[in-house]
């Protein structure tokens, strides 16, 4: 794509009402002259987000993020810059040209999407009222799976006829040109001659979030290869950025908080006729990083249902290139789970909720394993563990899988939980695990996830909430107080923040000037942070209770760090040849585990009782 141009950039900017735009996803309540909420990017009770109409610019105090319209569309949808005016320019139906790129206008587009809507329609109208032979057999077909004339309603299944032009021709009496048909991939040029891309299959629109329909998906009727037949890419329609059904789940994957994954179009209706609907599929490929990014913009559970046979078995192994830093607890709002499910019987999920019923689909769904323990376990099933070589084999195995989260605490748990299995010890299961290749090319997002994502220089969740309770520190002295306690506790890991609070906390009450002036006699790098952190801090109203929200966080990864530490003493001792000394540590891990939880529910009350008071 090419270069928008700055007054397209401009016309886009203009056009978009920040308030408008945020309410689409967050409730907000207007207080003098701004306007607040719960911020749609961290996990809150208590409204830290805010908007100023005059400036169109938000910010929120408790994850310290903020921008214009497009840094909101950026945040909310993980996109680009240059996605994100594209974004908003089809919101506020602006034509943009790219200058020495491959884009097309808006209302380009919306002819395509027209073509397809209309496809969709003359589709649905022959299943519905042909009577012709594979109409008639395409019924039939639909009603063994369950699917009568109502659910084909719901869904507007279609039929596309034998003959090669029927669609054609409609799309032609309609208004739409050959070049419109071709480029929306819903005729193809033969020659002269144009035909219709799908014929003699059950048809099944796919849509864009928005419910407009931009491809299709065919099954053949009868026999005829291939049995599955999608749309190619177009300009409307990219398979790694789109999920069949998604525009009717999202709504239910935000209130569930989990999305289910299934590989079959008849899969998601089934499920969705049963109640499940947060269900949804890929477009005949694999499960990519974009699409576990655009599910995790709805839920933060990912659950891919497979079906039960030896195919179902090897395509959830296939899943563990989903993993990547992701899933750990460090990645903080992001964090996504991947959890799989195989179902028994060889039965795929339409069969099994036909025959088991929702509530045993539920069950399933609800009782999906983590991604990352079936992986371990298949891994060291398939050695022999009774000998020194199948478990030296399945060591070198299952530590593979553990690559793309070494240094997470996860990973460090799922190290000692290998240790256990081969009856090894922590320390040698670690060193097992390899180092993150190289990183894919920066943009690269189609591909599947590889387990080289995360280059370990990059700082965790938790380094930079010990950074962001630094930074209040240096904005507000009311917080200092607060701050040395957690230093004096222990509370604080990472080097740099250590150094950064306890210069600012020998300050005293200093601020402005004066803070820089303390800071730098005794530390001038930390001196440089300070200088930029007062300039950018022009309001501080909602410093204290970002303070606490940071105080819970750098409290609980604090803990996480001991019970981690003691799971893996434990893990080293024999409870036979010394038991006391094992009921000691794990009488002391139940103990943080209570301070931990304690430290979470504390937290969770105060963000009640301020909801209450506001």
């Amino acid at each position: 794509m090419g270069r928008i141009s700055d007054e397209d950039v401009a016309r886009v900017r203009d056009a978009t009402d920040l308030v408008s735009l945020v309410s689409e996803t967050v409730v907000l309540k207007k207080k003098g002259r701004l306007f607040w909420g719960n911020c749609p990017f961290h996990g809150e009770k208590t409204p830290s987000f805010k908007i100023d109409p005059t400036t169109q610019l938000w910010h929120c105090f408790g994850c310290n993020r903020g921008g214009d319209a497009f840094g909101f569309v950026m945040e909310a949808e993980n996109l680009e810059f240059p996605d994100a005016i594209r974004r908003l320019a089809e919101r506020a139906r602006i034509d943009i040209v790219e200058e020495g790129g491959g884009g097309i206008p808006a209302g380009r587009k919306e002819r395509l999407v027209a073509v397809c809507e209309t496809a969709a329609e003359f589709f649905h109208q022959q299943l519905t009222t042909s009577r012709t032979g594979g109409a008639t057999e395409a019924r039939e077909y639909l009603a063994r799976r369950g699917f009568g004339s109502e659910v084909a309603k719901r869904w507007r299944l279609g039929y596309a006829a034998s003959a090669r032009d029927a669609l054609v021709s409609h799309l032609t009496g309609a208004g739409f040109t050959r070049e419109e048909m071709i480029e929306a991939n819903v005729a193809l040029a033969d020659g002269p001659r144009t035909k219709d891309r799908f014929f003699g299959r059950i048809m099944f629109p796919i849509t864009d979030l928005h419910g407009r329909t931009i491809a299709f998906g065919g099954r053949v009727v009868g026999t005829g290869e291939p049995k599955y037949l999608n749309s190619q890419e177009t300009p409307i329609f990219h398979k790694s950025a789109n999920l069949y059904a998604l525009d009717r789940s999202r709504n239910n994957i935000v209130t569930s908080g989990t999305a289910v994954v299934v590989e079959g179009y008849t899969d998601v209706i089934a499920l969705h006729e049963a109640g499940i609907d947060n269900a949804v599929a890929t477009l005949g490929t694999a499960l990519t990083e974009r699409h576990v990014k655009l599910l995790g913009r709805f839920g933060r559970r990912v659950v891919y249902l497979f079906d039960g046979d030896e195919a179902g078995r090897r395509a959830a192994l296939r899943a563990v290139e989903f993993l990547d830093w992701s899933i750990t607890p460090e990645a903080g709002s992001g964090q996504i789970a991947l959890d799989v499910a195989l179902i028994p019987g060889g039965m795929d999920p339409a069969d099994y909720v036909a025959a088991e019923g929702a509530e045993a689909m539920r069950a399933m769904i609800e009782g999906a394993q983590p991604l990352l323990r079936f992986a371990i376990d298949s891994r060291l099933e398939a050695h022999d563990l009774s000998r020194p070589e199948g478990r030296s084999a399945a060591l070198a195995d299952a530590a593979a899988v553990l690559t793309p989260v070494r240094d997470s605490l996860l990973g460090k748990d799922y190290m000692g939980y290998i240790a256990g299995r081969l009856q090894t010890d922590f320390t040698t299961v670690q060193r097992a695990v390899p180092a993150p290749r190289a990183q894919r090319s920066p943009g690269d997002s189609s591909q599947q996830v590889t387990p080289a994502v995360r280059p370990v220089a990059v700082r965790t969740v938790e380094q930079k909430a010990e950074m962001e309770l630094a930074r209040l520190a240096a904005i507000s002295p009311r917080v200092r107080a607060g701050a040395r306690d957690l230093l004096a506790e222990g509370a604080v890991a990472d080097e740099t923040a250590k150094r950064l609070l306890g210069a600012i906390i020998d300050a005293g009450a200093a601020v402005g000037d004066d803070l820089y002036a303390a800071v730098a006699r005794s530390d001038k790098e930390s001196a440089e942070l300070v200088s930029g952190w007062l300039v950018d801090a022009r309001e501080v109203e909602q410093v204290e209770y970002a303070f606490r929200e940071v105080v819970a966080r750098v409290k609980e990864f604090a803990l996480g760090r001991l019970i981690l530490i003691k799971k893996n003493e434990l893990r080293e001792l024999d409870p036979k040849h010394d038991p006391e000394t094992y009921d000691r540590l794990f009488g002391e891990i139940a103990e943080l585990q209570r301070a931990q939880q304690a430290v979470k529910a504390r937290e969770a009350g105060s963000n009640d009782g301020e909801m209450e008071h506001t």
